[in-house]
């Protein structure tokens, strides 16, 4: 059903995205095949055009911004794990939520959203900016760590190029430094004993 949905560049991603979230959970002790099926099934909407996207929105009730143009990038996750739920209605509710969460993220992401995430960003077919840093971290870090840093690159890449930036994602920035801070500062609390 993938490969009718998708152009063979989408479609290889997909496959990449799935191993590497299978080979992230496994190293950070998250269901590999929840991870393998959410990577296999995240850009399920991906190669729809716009105006297919923003019907299907509506269609589902999907809350949306005022200017449709800024929305259009990100909307295929939330269109993409609704179709994806309709169409297999026996997937876990936590493989919904890591597709609907692969491009704007939230602010209370699991373990399995945060590797569909990342897994997104650094599968080995993905050549835009330079994501070897985040790459060679992978396994060496905590996942909220390497969700973090994946999250602050995006921004910065949305930042220097003048794009529109979700309002719900300065909540998730705001919440990923507020846990980071609370992290360290309980580390330091325990050395200080």
């Amino acid at each position: 059903m993938l490969e009718k949905r998708l152009n063979e560049y989408r479609l290889l991603h997909s496959y990449s995205v799935a191993e590497t979230a299978a080979s992230m959970a496994a190293q950070y002790g998250v269901d590999v095949e929840k991870a393998r099926l959410a990577g296999l099934l995240h850009d399920w909407d991906k190669n729809l055009s716009d105006e297919e996207l923003f019907d299907r929105a509506r269609e589902y009730g999907l809350k949306m911004l005022d200017r449709l143009e800024d929305m259009a990038v990100l909307l295929h996750a939330l269109t993409g794990a609704v179709a994806v739920k309709r169409q297999f209605p026996e997937l876990e509710d936590d493989i919904i939520q890591a597709i609907s969460r692969h491009t704007s993220a939230a602010p209370d992401m699991t373990d399995l959203d945060m590797v569909i995430y990342v897994a997104d960003m650094i599968e080995p077919l993905r050549s835009q900016g330079n994501l070897t840093p985040l790459r060679v971290i992978v396994g060496k870090v905590p996942l909220e760590a390497l969700f973090l840093k994946s999250f602050e690159m995006s921004m910065e890449h949305l930042l220097r190029r003048h794009r529109f930036i979700h309002p719900d994602s300065l909540g998730v920035w705001n919440a990923c430094v507020a846990a980071e801070r609370d992290r360290i500062s309980g580390i330091q609390d325990r050395l200080v004993i």
